[in-house]
């Protein structure tokens, strides 16, 4: 049975104290707006003959030590304390959270392949500060370190405050990271890192919330679990050729063939609705079904930001239908292509006019209202996409190759989504965080059981 040893725990400083002119770090309005999570990745890296040797362990601890503290220097908020009463960082340089454990009775190259895996992963990560029951402790960075005794492999799991990142500035982070170790583990000292970029923040200050509280949809005890569904490439393939919109402009027929990530979440959007329905069939009201994305708003932005803007550059999408208590659409069609239709449009709304508005408005916050409050009557139910797909990832080489494999952790939010590349790159992992009883059944749903890889 595997054994997984915490060896140390200490905290990593910047190797350069912050200036002081950079003592406090403002949140942004869309890091208010964000959830009071962690969010989460897990890479892998199996040691094996393709792979370059990975260094002896006290050496390789050396380096991952010295390589997070050099680059802490210019992820400086990392390093601090966040003060949620005051929407900023105490860039204080107390430094981020750091395990090392030894793992035994265990082939990493095995533990990948195992059924169960989703369940594991939660073993590499450090413990989420928002699950103690006790007041959090406000540390933006947590990484764990795990040495593989038996196979030499190796798996590095990271927690980031959700408060000042998002998912790409997560792989900013990790990738950098793995330059400047991997230039120490080579000896090349010439490798440098961009760094972050922090102006994101300026262009959305902090503003008054108006008693507006983050959350994270769980009801008080309720039990979640998550789970890992595999759609390889000729099922999303056969997905993508069901679901081409035809639209007509000018008299002439538009045809759109929609990506993996907007069929895949329109399949498991209809899945999600078929369960609930089945649950509440007989509801005496008629009930909103909601499907939202956060969007990457770096590339919709006039002028764009660069691909390494540090925050939360994040806007919501929402595809909604409305359903009476026999099952029937009001007003509207059901199908699995017309989903993907109301998915493709929503997303297609988070554009330069969308960022204006939200700049300039409480666009944003009265929607995140107005989700809330539906959600919380009953009235409407709402199923959380987050896609890391195309994000480089799989680039972080510490210096001993590329990951075998990149996984998300144990998700914080009540029936949420994560949509991961796997590791050939042509197929979609979804990580898929639900109510046990809805879990029980959503992994048992037939058109779901068709598409997913045994």
């Amino acid at each position: 049975m595997m054994k997984v040893e915490v060896v140390s725990k200490e905290s990593i400083k910047s190797s350069c104290p912050t200036p002081h002119h950079l003592k406090f770090f403002n949140l942004s309005f869309l890091d208010q707006l964000a959830p009071p999570i962690y969010a989460n990745a897990v890479l892998y890296y199996c040691q094996n003959e393709n792979a370059k040797k990975i260094a002896d362990t006290d050496v390789h601890r050396s380096v991952m030590k010295k390589s997070l503290a050099e680059t802490l220097i210019k992820f400086y908020p990392l390093a601090g304390k966040i003060i949620d009463d005051k929407f900023m960082v105490d860039c204080n340089d107390e430094g981020a959270d750091y395990i090392e454990t030894k793992v035994s009775n265990c082939q990493l190259s095995q533990l990948i392949q195992h059924p169960n895996v989703h369940e594991l992963v939660k073993k590499f990560i450090p413990s989420d500060p928002y699950s103690t029951g006790t007041s959090p402790k406000k540390v933006p960075l947590l990484v764990q370190v795990n040495f593989f005794e038996d196979c030499g492999g190796i798996v590095i799991g990271l927690r980031i405050s959700h408060k000042l990142a998002d998912a790409a500035s997560l792989t900013t982070f990790v990738n950098d990271w793995a330059t400047v170790a991997r230039g120490i583990a080579t000896d090349d000292h010439d490798r440098q890192i961009e760094g972050p970029s922090f102006e994101w923040q300026s262009l959305f200050p902090p503003r008054d919330l108006m008693g507006f509280i983050p959350t994270t949809l769980i009801e008080g005890d309720e039990v979640l679990v998550t789970k890992k569904f595999v759609f390889g490439a000729s099922k999303l393939a056969e997905l993508r050729a069901k679901s081409i919109i035809v639209k007509e402009s000018d008299d002439v027929p538009d045809q759109y063939q929609p990506t993996r990530v907007e069929v895949l979440s329109a399949f498991l959007w209809k899945c999600f609705i078929d369960i609930d329905q089945a649950k509440n069939k007989g509801g005496a009201q008629l009930k909103v079904y909601l499907a939202t994305h956060t969007v990457n708003m770096r590339s919709r932005m006039v002028p764009s930001l660069p691909t390494n803007s540090f925050g939360n550059v994040l806007g919501i999408s929402a595809a909604s239908i409305i359903m009476n208590n026999e099952g029937t659409v009001k007003n509207d069609q059901y199908s699995h292509p017309d989903l993907v239709g109301k998915i493709r449009d929503s997303i297609k709304k988070v554009d330069a006019d969308y960022v204006r508005e939200i700049r300039t408005t409480d666009a944003q916050l009265d929607a995140f209202k107005l989700l809330s409050e539906n959600c919380a009557s009953g009235l409407a139910l709402m199923l959380n996409f987050s896609s890391w797909c195309r994000f480089p990832i799989y680039e972080a080489d510490f210096g001993w190759g590329k990951p075998t494999w990149v996984s998300t952790g144990e998700l914080a939010m009540k029936n949420m989504v994560m949509l991961m590349d796997t590791s050939s790159g042509d197929g979609i992992e979804a990580w898929i965080h639900l109510g046990t009883e809805d879990m029980a059944k959503f992994e048992r749903h037939e058109e779901l059981l068709a598409l997913i890889l045994n």
